[in-house]
């Protein structure tokens, strides 16, 4: 299931709001799953096989558990509200910039 949240593609200033799982990877060892998303104008140029206009590449902490739908997985992970700060001051996106990318995003059938 997608996810819709508009969000603005720098490299060409357009803003998209409709974005697909496109790919993901699991590191077993590292217990890490890494996701490619394709981000799409909007619901209608998805739908119509118009090419993705932007590509992000987000790591996540965790792996899908055995029987869990992967792509679904990756769907809740990426939607999740940013964390509060934490009290030590630190940035939760450092070394991964685009973790919270979708936060917040809405899941859509």
């Amino acid at each position: 299931m997608p996810l819709k949240k508009t969000i603005r593609i720098a490299s060409i200033g357009t803003p998209a709001s409709y974005h697909k799982v496109r790919r993901y990877a699991v590191d077993v060892e590292a217990k890490t799953t890494f996701i490619d998303i394709a981000s799409f104008y909007d619901e209608q140029a998805a739908r119509d096989n118009l090419q993705s206009i932007g590509m992000a590449n987000v790591m996540i902490a965790g792996i899908p558990s055995n029987g869990t739908d992967a792509v679904a997985f990756c769907e809740a992970q990426l939607a999740e509200p940013v964390p509060a700060a934490p009290v030590d001051g630190s940035d939760p996106t450092i070394g991964n910039p685009n973790r919270y990318l979708f936060a917040d995003a809405e899941i859509v059938d």
